[in-house]
């Protein structure tokens, strides 16, 4: 599977060893995409390996993790909803992004 510059390695470790369909789902919603498992599942591999590799670099990275190369943001992938703009509670939002079925 091809990978971004200096991706390589993740994507090799990640293509062997996949996330669930839950835990993937938990990973993307920690960088502001809703994608429920039964929707992962339909996934093909790669498209769950770059998503992936991309959810835990964007964690890490906005964890203080500042020199960390940043993976390139898949182009299948809507831009990440980034939170309220107008100061409202995390509880009083819509939630992420959704990431549907893709083709």
């Amino acid at each position: 599977m091809k990978a971004p510059a200096g991706f390589q390695a993740a994507y090799d470790r990640v293509e062997r060893d996949p996330a669930c369909p839950q835990v993937l789902s938990d990973l993307l919603a920690l960088v502001g995409y809703e994608a429920p498992p039964s929707v992962v599942k339909t996934w093909s591999l790669e498209r769950r390996v770059e998503a992936e590799v991309y959810a835990t670099n964007v964690h890490l990275i906005a964890s203080d993790n500042r020199g960390l190369r940043r993976h390139p943001h898949p182009a299948w992938m809507p831009p990440a909803w980034g939170g309220s703009t107008e100061g409202a509670s995390i509880l009083d939002t819509p939630g992420g992004t959704l990431l549907g079925y893709v083709a």
